[in-house]
């Protein structure tokens, strides 16, 4: 079976797409990936065939401006500028994507790109996949994650759920509609997630039930299967696997630190960064890209192995993706979320509710507020919830398989 996987954003959207089509490269499938032209190079060390997506989510993330908003933390402001290069960039990415899924006998495709996934998947009359990795979809229990994280009553959610929709779709109508002309297809006046509901297509929660738990209402089309994550061999492929002899030396030569790392999220000028680190108690672990010498209390790294490294930390403190945010509660370690955009406050608000940290707004962040959230992630109660929340998600499990297998099934023709 040929399979055609459609992913734009950030590296934490990538690597759960990557994990998947490498279980399912595995099973003996075709896999194809379209992904931001800067992490071709990721899926292919992994070793997927890859294309661009006709997009460089990196030139936006570290220019000036994005840079600026991102830490900023204006989400309205950012989500602005990302409409304005998303109708700059939108007919070379659809260009990518009509070329990616010729041939598909299926199409896997991540929220920032289904819309125009399900107008390909509709005229190739083939299935489409969607993936999520965060609650999206209308319900009466979380509300849109962009609008509030705050719990509200069940009609005033489903009520943001609808408007949120309906403004997404204004925004995005226009290239929708320009893509299925294009197609030869008539146009469409309903937003892409009620016709996909319609059609009961299917649509993997990639996230764990410990954290969220089954959301009521939600057919059997929206199944939840827990984290993706990459495997020890693909991990070791793409060159990040294991710990770097230097960095265990410093590991074992003092007390576990704390973990200091914001992903994609904005490159907090390294000078500001390390006088709010040179007032913490402890030793502090940084993921980021600076040139700075270690010493007994600090040490800068660049790309690290989770699932090796932030067992041996004892607390995380990071950008609140998804992926980060799971990999900080497998290694039994509270966090505290410095939130930019997205879902990122969401993740932060459930770790907040289930005991396991806390979040604020990454353009909040100053030395006195990170050392008292470090502070009460270090408390003995945080700590036992995430250690308790751990267990749980060992006994879960990773969900990749369970997202191939979805992926499988929705190939199959339905009875």
């Amino acid at each position: 079976m040929r399979i055609a996987m459609l992913c734009v954003g950030s590296r934490g959207d990538v690597q759960p797409m990557v994990a998947l089509g490498v279980r399912l490269r595995r099973r003996g499938h075709d896999v194809l990936l379209a992904v931001p032209s800067d992490l071709v190079g990721l899926a292919e060390r992994a070793g997927l065939v890859a294309v661009s997506a006709g997009v460089d989510a990196r030139e936006f993330l570290q220019s000036a401006d994005g840079q600026r908003l991102l830490a900023a933390g204006d989400s309205r402001r950012y989500l602005t500028a990302l409409a304005r290069k998303r109708a700059a960039v939108i007919g070379d990415v659809q260009d990518a994507l009509i070329g990616a899924v010729r041939g598909a006998d299926v199409i896997v495709a991540s929220r920032l790109v289904e819309d125009d996934a399900a107008v390909l998947a509709e005229h190739a009359r083939i299935p489409l996949v969607c993936l999520h990795y965060a609650p999206s979809r209308p319900n009466r229990a979380i509300a849109p994650y962009f609008v509030t994280v705050r719990r509200l009553p069940g009609p005033l959610t489903a009520l943001l759920h609808t408007v949120a929709a309906r403004v997404h779709w204004r925004a995005i109508a226009g290239s929708v509609n320009a893509l299925r002309a294009r197609l030869g297809m008539t146009p469409v006046r309903e937003p892409t997630g009620h016709r996909l509901a319609r059609a009961g297509t299917t649509e993997i929660q990639a996230y764990s039930r410990v954290l969220v738990p089954a959301i009521a209402g939600w057919d059997p089309y929206r199944p939840t299967v827990g984290f993706l994550g990459l495997d020890a061999a693909t991990r070791a492929r793409i060159g990040e696997h294991g710990t770097a002899p230097d960095l265990a030396r410093w590991l074992d030569d003092g007390d576990p630190p704390v973990y200091l790392g914001f992903g994609s999220m904005p490159a907090v000028e390294p000078d500001r960064m390390l006088g709010m680190l040179r007032d913490l108690p402890g030793r502090v672990l940084v993921g980021a890209g600076w040139d700075v010498p270690p010493s007994r209390n600090l040490f800068v790294a660049g790309a690290l192995d989770h699932d090796a490294v932030l067992p041996r930390c004892r607390a995380a403190v990071h950008h609140g993706g998804a992926g980060t945010t799971a990999a900080a509660l497998r290694a039994g370690l509270p966090s505290l979320v410095c939130a930019v955009l997205g879902d990122q406050p969401f993740w932060g608000e459930r770790l907040r509710a289930l005991g396991a940290g806390d979040w604020l707004r990454f353009a909040d962040l100053d030395a006195r507020r990170l050392g008292d959230g470090i502070a009460r992630l270090l408390a003995p109660d945080a700590r036992e919830s995430a250690a308790r929340l751990a267990g749980r998600l060992a006994a879960e499990g990773d969900g990749t398989d369970r997202a191939a297998d979805l992926v499988e099934a929705a190939a199959r023709p339905r009875p």
